[in-house]
């Protein structure tokens, strides 16, 4: 039963804890869904509805959502009620929200305003309120005799007065109460939780396609962000990137400008929006000193104006041309958007085309803290001898960083472990430890009415494809695709060899005229646990959580699981991707 629904919310005798959380819902409902806020206010709406899916899913994880509406008895019911009754005085006491806040609540209309109908369900202006529906509040409010019926709802209030600074401490202190309820359960639950959370933010920012949706929850996730919370600062700060990035993908025109925006939240939603910004055009004979990476002629490092570049060249093809320069010009807008650490990605500063028009380079900074050296590929690292445990987080890493690209609506289309970089750090950190995904030059959104590129008809990087991704005409390129690619690059982790070693039985890269019914053996090859096959030793050399993520990437298979919240006509489930960061992090060796 999905303690969500409808059914799983009988009427009857509640305890006095749930009478009390049913009082916050009330609360929450009054102060989102009150006229006259202003719409400059809206980021400020979209954390409320932020922090009442935090409670919601808070009372399902206590046992509040079951039939029986009940407190789990693990849980120190006095702690519990003392913090949701100082959260329902703080929603509900008007006269405190006028004297500490300044914020007046008023039933009457204000002078100057028109009547409007406040029957609902009210629709907001928040993307969130489509993960708190109104059915859910309903039921609850119902089910403590807050209400008349499932279907009615709280007269709409009217914000009489509204002092913006204090509303976002207000904010601030309804955070800091629901962060006390989360600490009261153990700290799996509070992972589960948050894993919940992001999968929720995760699929709402795929579904958005509105600039004002994705720029407000931005703000509110950068709201969300607190130095003593960081388990849930990291993936909220990625969440935000991956926004950011979502919206430049809409309006293909902006660029992010300024500060970084995991660092800091600007006090106007729209103020990190520069419309029509883009990528400056380099000078091509300014790229000096050019030095490939080894095995890879497409990108290296050089010199641009005296100072050190990363460059990646994209040959263009002549079929579509036009269309693919205008789609190289988006990419690189996409790419200059200041990215959160977890993206694992370069921040490009411009693009330069050469003579003849028959390549363009984008020109990325290298990173920083750094010495001037060439990165090495994960490919020619093989030699080293890491241990499990770092082996185990660069997998997580890359992972994460695919993850939040695919949140944001973009494919990589070029996976493999060539283009995953380690530039040289100091002797105390792992070398491993900063991986940076590059080989963007084909990546385009994961829409099926975009053109599909082939990055390559060379065995040594198509063996690290989809057979359906391989040859001409091939099936539109998919999420999916890219995920196989990078299972293939959890194995080469996992065997700590080279895909070309491993695959060597099937198919010999040495040789001439490869066709692709010998490249396409190599899938099958893959996923065989025999003897013979690719997963026979991963399980031993890395456990079964490790082995059964590679194997859940190569097959494309996600396993059966339940919806983890159902909101406003949507039901949020764990894609694959979403598993397999949450697998990965319950390695431990």
């Amino acid at each position: 039963m999905d303690p969500t629904s409808a059914s799983g919310l009988a009427v009857g005798v509640v305890s006095l804890t749930f009478q009390v959380f049913a009082g916050c819902i009330k609360g929450f409902v009054l102060l989102s869904t009150a006229h006259n806020l202003g719409k400059d206010s809206s980021t400020l709406i979209c954390m409320l509805n932020l922090q009442e899916l935090r409670l919601t899913e808070w009372a399902k994880c206590a046992g509040l959502l079951s039939e029986e509406g009940r407190l789990n008895r693990r849980l120190n019911e006095i702690a519990v009620n003392t913090t949701l009754t100082e959260l329902q005085n703080l929603l509900l006491d008007t006269e405190k929200l006028k004297t500490r806040y300044k914020l007046d609540l008023t039933s009457k209309i204000p002078e100057g305003q028109n009547q409007v109908n406040n029957n609902f369900p009210a629709v907001t202006e928040s993307i969130l309120s489509q993960a708190v529906p109104d059915q859910v509040r309903g039921d609850i409010m119902y089910r403590a005799r807050l209400t008349q019926s499932r279907n009615s709802f709280p007269q709409r209030l009217w914000w009489a007065s509204v002092d913006k600074a204090r509303l976002e401490g207000l904010v601030a202190k309804i955070k800091s109460f629901i962060q006390e309820l989360w600490y009261l359960l153990d700290a799996i639950r509070q992972d589960d939780m948050s894993q919940t959370l992001q999968v929720i933010l995760s699929q709402l920012i795929g579904m958005s396609g509105k600039v004002d949706e994705l720029t407000t929850l931005r703000e509110a996730l950068l709201m969300f962000t607190d130095p003593g919370l960081p388990t849930l600062n990291s993936p909220s700060k990625s969440l935000a990137s991956a926004a950011d990035i979502k919206t430049v993908s809409i309006n293909p025109g902006a660029a992010i400008h300024g500060a970084r925006p995991t660092d800091t939240a600007s006090t106007d939603s729209h103020s990190h929006l520069t419309s029509w910004s883009r990528v400056p055009t380099r000078d091509t004979k300014l790229i000096k000193q050019y030095t490939p990476i080894k095995g890879n002629s497409d990108i290296g490092i050089a010199t641009y104006q005296d100072r050190s570049v990363f460059i990646e060249w994209k040959i263009l093809p002549h079929q579509f041309k036009s269309k693919i320069i205008e789609r190289t010009t988006d990419l690189a807008n996409v790419l200059s958007t200041p990215k959160h650490p977890d993206f694992c990605s370069l921040q490009c500063t411009g693009l330069a085309r050469d003579n003849d028009g028959s390549k363009i380079a984008f020109i990325f900074d290298v990173p920083s803290l750094v010495t001037p050296q060439l990165p090495r590929s994960l490919r020619n690292l093989f030699g080293l001898n890491p241990s499990v445990t770092e082996r185990v987080q660069l997998a997580l890493q890359i992972t994460q960083s695919v993850k939040y690209f695919h949140t944001a609506g973009w494919l990589h289309k070029n996976l493999r472990s060539e283009n995953i970089l380690f530039w040289p750090v100091d002797a105390s950190i792992s070398p491993l430890s900063r991986p940076v995904l590059v080989g963007f030059a084909f990546s385009r959104q994961d829409s099926p009415s975009q053109i599909s590129e082939q990055p390559s008809s060379n065995p040594n990087r198509d063996i690290y494809r989809h057979p359906e991704a391989m040859g001409e005409p091939s099936i539109s390129f998919s999420a999916a695709k890219d995920i196989y690619a990078l299972g293939t690059i959890l194995l080469e982790i996992g065997e700590w060899h080279s895909l070309k070693t491993l695959a060597k039985n099937v198919v010999d890269l040495n040789r001439q005229d490869i066709s692709l019914d010998q490249l396409a053996k190599v899938r099958p090859f893959l996923l065989d646990e025999g003897p013979k096959g690719g997963l026979w030793m991963l399980k031993y050399r890395m456990g079964d959580i490790y082995a059964r993520v590679t194997q859940m990437m190569l097959s494309g298979e996600v396993p059966e699981t339940p919806e983890v919240w159902k909101g406003d006509g949507v039901t949020f489930r764990p894609n694959l991707l979403d598993i397999a960061t949450s697998e990965l992090r319950r390695c431990v060796i």
